[in-house]
């Protein structure tokens, strides 16, 4: 099984990302013991780290988060969104933060703050992430569309003038326009500043979760079933078994060959909606 290994430092994983992805398991669960559990079966399937997503948290107390993040065998991608980024946290913005500050203090590997929080408030975790050594990925979403190529590289900019580590473009797919879209604003990022993370969330954008990581993608998000969600994330197993081949022919030789792969985006999906993972061996064998 291809994988970094356990590496808890956010620098030295930051590392890893400049040669080639990793996989970042989302795992929702509502108690300390679920999510615990769940997180030991992302490890046993071969994700690198794992998102706590405190929002899904019935219990949302400081005690209860640290008890996850200190007894994680994974690195963890500490989030809380509210409704407006597509979370349930809904008990005001105030609380939401505190929660997150209260939850770097038991310095998880890394910090999600979405570019929409209010620019002192983002700061302040910004600030308190930095003093606990805790890596900071700032995250865009959109639930309605996808720009244009120009307008994602603006959004990107904007995430690297934060003094963020990660970039997280977030966009919604509905076309094929959308896709291409997304594709190209991967090539274009390749050659920038800081790691990033960009697909299109839907049945649609399955197809960019696919291919932005052969294009420059340097995270990708997984979930432990199938059937978690419908924002169109693959399932940790088809992830990491499409990584592994990935891995085997040089995710460095794949990039050469961007043109290539960002016709493999019009290829249509199989009768279950998945992607067919064969288009992309037939293309690295030839």
């Amino acid at each position: 099984m291809a994988r970094v290994g356990v590496i808890h430092s956010y620098k030295m994983l930051l590392r890893v990302m400049k040669s080639k992805p990793i996989i970042c398991t989302s795992i929702s669960a509502g108690t300390t013991r679920e999510y615990l559990t769940r997180m030991k079966k992302a490890k046993s399937r071969g994700s690198d780290i794992a998102e706590l997503r405190i929002d899904f948290l019935k219990k949302k107390n400081a005690e209860d988060i640290k008890s996850i993040i200190t007894k994680s065998e994974l690195p963890l991608v500490v989030t809380n969104r509210n409704r407006e980024t597509g979370g349930l946290f809904s008990n005001g913005e105030k609380p939401r933060l505190s929660i997150l500050l209260s939850a770097i203090e038991a310095r998880p590997t890394f910090v999600d703050i979405e570019l929409a929080t209010d620019i002192k408030d983002r700061s302040n975790i910004m600030k308190s992430a930095r003093r606990n050594n805790v890596g900071i990925i700032c995250s865009y979403h959109d639930f309605h569309g996808t720009p244009e190529v120009d307008k994602i590289t603006e959004l990107y900019d904007k995430i690297c003038s934060t003094g963020a580590d990660i970039a997280k473009l977030v966009f919604t797919a509905r076309n094929n326009k959308d896709v291409r879209n997304i594709l190209n604003a991967t090539r274009k990022l390749l050659s920038k500043k800081i790691p990033f993370t960009i697909f299109g969330m839907g049945l649609k954008g399955q197809t960019t979760r696919v291919l932005s990581p052969l294009l420059g993608s340097s995270l990708t998000y997984s979930s432990l079933y199938n059937s978690e969600n419908n924002l169109g994330q693959l399932s940790l197993d088809k992830t990491r078994t499409f990584f592994n081949m990935m891995e085997k022919k040089g995710w460095n030789r794949l990039r050469n060959r961007s043109d290539e792969l960002i016709h493999l985006a019009m290829i249509e999906l199989n009768d279950d909606g998945s992607y067919p993972f064969a288009s992309i061996d037939w293309l690295i064998k030839s």
